[in-house]
């Protein structure tokens, strides 16, 4: 028997030929190729980004911060009651640079994703019904939410989607005692928490360990992003924000979006801000935000 070495044969392929000789004639060849050992694929970036309302309030967090990631909560069309997918070049989908990831989100049909996709040029995150709890059931949202890997699987644009999953809060998962598999579907493969500190006791991130150590237990492996994350204003926020946002990188978050927006409540009937998570520019806070987008 006769065994031929050869140590390169591309790609960093080796093979080993081996003959092996039968009496009366004849032989048999032996081919076996090692295939190089493949190397880990490297982490996603952090991405640290900001969000706002559509219009003016959108381009001037463009222009001031430069986020490179940003919500997109869709749009209501045709007098539908729930928001629908933004059309391609409009909304905030036009004022963001290509520079910035869309985290786009909708809660119509879920099949209307198939069409989108159509016109999709750029990467993108998705997520059908974010925070979903309360208005849809965890066995309806899995059993719709799972149609997306189904049109994901057959679209050419398939490879522009970064990343699809549910976006569920941080109170639900940890003061709530939810499960996060409630709203996890075959197919889905990141994980957002929302996350506010509606107080100036500015505890820091790691009040989300409760929330993210419960994701990441059931789910080992998870990318893991928060996409809403508002600190209320008070004295020692910026250090506060610089603080999370390191904990954040350190934690392996892949993408954080600062709310830097407001909530409503009703007044005899009237929609008055409720909380004020908003940074002025110029501000410590806004400055600490640009230094470590920067970093």
């Amino acid at each position: 028997m006769t065994t031929i070495n050869v140590t390169e044969i591309g790609a960093g392929r080796r093979a080993n030929l081996t003959v092996d000789a039968k009496p009366g004639g004849g032989a048999i060849l032996t081919l076996d190729v090692t295939e190089p050992a493949q190397p880990e694929p490297p982490a996603p970036p952090f991405r640290l980004g900001m969000e706002g309302p559509n219009g003016q309030p959108t381009r001037d967090i463009v222009a001031q911060y430069a986020p490179r990631y940003m919500r997109d909560f869709g749009a209501k069309i045709n007098g539908e009651s729930l928001p629908s997918l933004t059309d391609h070049g409009t909304g905030k989908l036009a004022d963001m640079p290509l520079t910035c990831i869309p985290h786009v989100s909708w809660k119509t049909d879920v099949m209307r994703l198939g069409p989108w996709l159509d016109g999709l040029t750029r990467p993108v995150y998705l997520t059908w019904y974010h925070e979903p709890m309360g208005d849809v059931s965890p066995a309806t949202y899995r059993n719709t939410a799972s149609k997306i890997t189904t049109i994901l699987a057959g679209h050419p644009n398939a490879h522009l989607v970064l990343g699809h999953g549910p976006i569920i809060t941080r109170y639900w998962l940890d003061e709530g005692k939810g499960d996060p598999m409630d709203w996890w579907y075959p197919g889905a493969n990141i994980y957002g928490i929302d996350w506010y500190e509606p107080n100036t006791s500015y505890k820091g991130a790691p009040a989300l360990r409760a929330a993210l150590d419960k994701v990441r237990t059931a789910l080992p492996g998870v990318r893991v992003l928060v996409p809403e994350y508002g600190l209320f204003p008070g004295a020692g926020r910026a250090d506060a924000i610089e603080r999370d946002v390191q904990w954040f990188r350190a934690e392996g978050i892949e993408a954080v979006a600062y709310w830097n927006s407001y909530t409503t409540k009703k007044v005899n009937g009237v929609d008055v801000i409720d909380r004020d998570y908003r940074i002025t520019w110029g501000t410590p806070e806004s400055m600490t935000w640009n230094q470590l987008n920067q970093s």
